[in-house]
């Protein structure tokens, strides 16, 4: 049997990651009355899987000599987005990153370095001591915990918000039990994450169409969902980090390592349709991929270059999951176990392997031809691949490792300004109504920028902030 009971607080949170959490403290450190209600039974939703976060002009990168500025961060970022992204937002988020850094340690969390994800983008990525739950989620979640004005309800799901004469004033909660639970409040921040795990709007809104998140964390869209149903515009669907992984694969597994490789990839026809090296741009590689017929491709080497990356190491590494400095000493186990899963097929022939993948002998042979030349006179003339990537694909046996879509995350979803206020189709601002990190749109164009390394979790903990100061604001405290 149900039981229902009231609440009150000055704001109500949606989700406790790591947008929710930076807004509470926020609030409550300005001191205002906090009720945090997690879907989950613990803190962080996606950001305790995260590797690190974007920052530009910390103190880390000024002692290590980085010397990219606000400006110049924010015309890359503004220019590959094509300008799509919400230009105020853009620099509202980077102005404070610098500082946000600096209030993140003071709050306990742990820094373990600065990198970049690739050779060609900036050392903006802050990564954390033992990745986002460890180094950031669980120091946020003890500070949350000592304040006397912050209450967090876990397993407990917000339903819906409660408007009065156009105002936003709390909002109902089911808890695991049942209990239904009104909380009056005068303001309120969705901090609910995205709907990578919503597969009708992922096949509505998303251009990849299916895919499999990587965690599957019951991320459905429910803080745009009910931001939509008092009124707030529908904004930004359809941006979704996706990422080329081998089926079923955990990240740090060899046979992913392996399979994923700027070698020579093949569609479900047998040619070749990218750069293999626009891997270090992992977004846009699963942009290449969604367009293939049934979002597949299988990436093609021979045994010298098994023989390369079990004695010598890879080309290529996916973050900071695998040491790119490092060797596959289990790559044969592993080829073998891929193998007997169905994700890994081997041929003494080219025509005997395109028989066990299902793709033209012909096409694979004359695919497989184009490649080898462009090997030898050390130029690709179809796609321009760095040389450096160019693997000859000669010795038998030669091996295809199935490549398939996967997604981190989704962005977006509900329209707001660069104060974090929620606007409604007509960009009048819904009072009392907040979003912060991925139920928010406007900082992305229709892909993943990955010269903002660590940009989502960078725009949930800012926008966290954001929101709590704007709320503060709001409140008048």
């Amino acid at each position: 049997m149900s039981h229902e009971k009231g609440m009150q607080a000055d704001v109500v949170i949606i989700g406790g990651g790591a947008s929710g959490l930076c807004a509470a403290l926020t609030l409550a450190y300005g001191g205002a009355s906090v009720l945090v209600f997690e879907q989950e039974a613990e803190p962080g939703g996606m950001t305790n899987f995260a590797e690190g976060m974007f920052a530009v002009g910390s103190r880390l990168q000024k002692k290590h000599k980085v010397g990219l500025t606000v400006e110049e961060a924010f015309n890359v970022h503004m220019e590959e987005t094509h300008w799509l992204a919400n230009p105020r937002l853009v620099r509202a988020f980077m102005d404070k990153t610098a500082e946000t850094v600096d209030w993140l340690e003071a709050q306990g969390a742990e820094f373990a370095g600065l990198f970049n994800i690739s050779p060609f983008t900036p050392r903006v990525w802050h990564q954390m001591v033992g990745f986002g739950k460890e180094g950031l989620i669980k120091p946020l979640f003890k500070k949350a915990e000592k304040q006397d004005n912050i209450e967090i309800h876990f397993e407990t799901e917000v339903k819906r918000l409660l408007l009065e004469d156009g105002r936003v004033v709390g909002a109902v909660a089911e808890g695991k039990d049942g209990t239904v639970i009104t909380a009056a409040a005068r303001a309120v921040i969705i901090a609910s994450g995205g709907y990578q795990d919503n597969q009708e709007w992922v096949d509505k809104y998303c251009k990849s169409g299916f895919t499999r998140p990587v965690v599957p964390a019951r991320q459905v869209g429910s803080g745009a969902r009910m931001a939509w149903e008092v009124g707030a515009e529908p904004y930004d669907m359809g941006v979704m980090q996706t990422i080329v992984l081998v089926p079923e694969e955990d990240l740090q597994s060899q046979l992913l390592t392996a399979g994923f490789q700027p070698r020579l990839w093949v569609n479900t026809l047998g040619e070749r349709f990218t750069n293999e090296a626009i891997c270090w741009k992992f977004p846009m590689a699963g942009n290449a991929l969604a367009r293939q017929p049934g979002a597949m491709a299988w990436c093609i080497f021979d045994d010298d270059s098994r023989v390369v990356m079990k004695e010598k190491g890879v080309n290529y590494v996916l973050g900071e999951f695998y040491d790119i400095l490092k060797n596959l000493p289990d790559v044969d186990a592993e080829l073998e176990r891929g193998i007997a899963a169905g994700k890994v097929f081997k041929g003494e022939t080219l025509g005997a392997l395109a028989a066990k993948i299902g793709v033209p002998a012909a096409t694979l042979r004359e695919t497989v031809d184009e490649y080898n030349a462009a090997y030898d006179g050390q130029k690709d003339w179809i796609f321009d691949k760095d040389r450096m990537y160019l693997d000859p694909v000669r010795k038998a046996p030669f091996y295809a490792v199935k490549l398939g879509l996967a997604a981190f995350m989704t962005n977006g979803g509900i329209r707001i300004n660069h104060k974090t206020e929620v606007l409604k189709e007509d960009r009048a601002v819904i009072p009392g109504l907040y979003a912060a990190g991925c139920s928010a749109g406007g900082i992305l164009g229709d892909t993943y920028e990955v010269s903002t390394t660590g940009g989502s979790l960078s725009f949930a903990v800012n926008t966290g902030r954001m929101a709590g100061e704007s709320a503060l604001e709001y409140l008048g405290k």
